[in-house]
């Protein structure tokens, strides 16, 4: 059987870097693109499930931040992986960036290679998050370690 690709929501509104990113991600993930982020909320309110938002910060409409911020208090939504595009070199605007709910924040231009690495790097993180062993079981390392008296 084969495994459904992961939903990866871009929110770009220049041409050129969203057909990069299509050609460099569309192998491995569904790739939906929107232009601002009051695209993406409706897309998101009529159903689509999105497993991940790469939102550039400078889009029309309502901001990468607003989308952000909007994602975040959504009862739906709010734990979904988010990475931000910021063209600013502004490390006080990527630091807001995070404070107010991205997972992480990327600098244009950037490599798409180094953009697709971290797209896996947070997937991987958020599923091992679901995989963590109940909180008073006993660590892995102490069922290995024998106790001596």
């Amino acid at each position: 059987m084969k495994v459904p690709k992961i939903n990866l929501l871009i929110v770009e509104n220049n041409r050129f870097l969203v057909r990069i990113l299509q050609e460099t991600l569309a192998a491995e993930f569904n790739v939906i693109v929107v232009s601002n982020g009051n695209e993406a909320m409706n897309l998101l309110e009529k159903g689509f499930s999105a497993d991940f938002i790469v939102t550039d910060l400078k889009v029309p409409k309502f901001d990468g931040l607003e989308l952000i911020q909007l994602v975040r208090k959504s009862s739906r939504y709010h734990s979904l992986p988010i990475l931000a595009l910021s063209g600013s070199e502004d490390s006080n605007f990527r630091i807001r960036c995070l404070e107010n709910g991205a997972d992480d924040c990327m600098a244009k231009p950037f490599n798409p290679l180094e953009l697709q690495a971290k797209i896996r790097a947070m997937l991987r993180r958020a599923s091992n998050a679901f995989s963590r062993p109940v909180v008073g079981s006993a660590p892995i390392y102490a069922q290995a370690v024998p106790v001596r008296a």
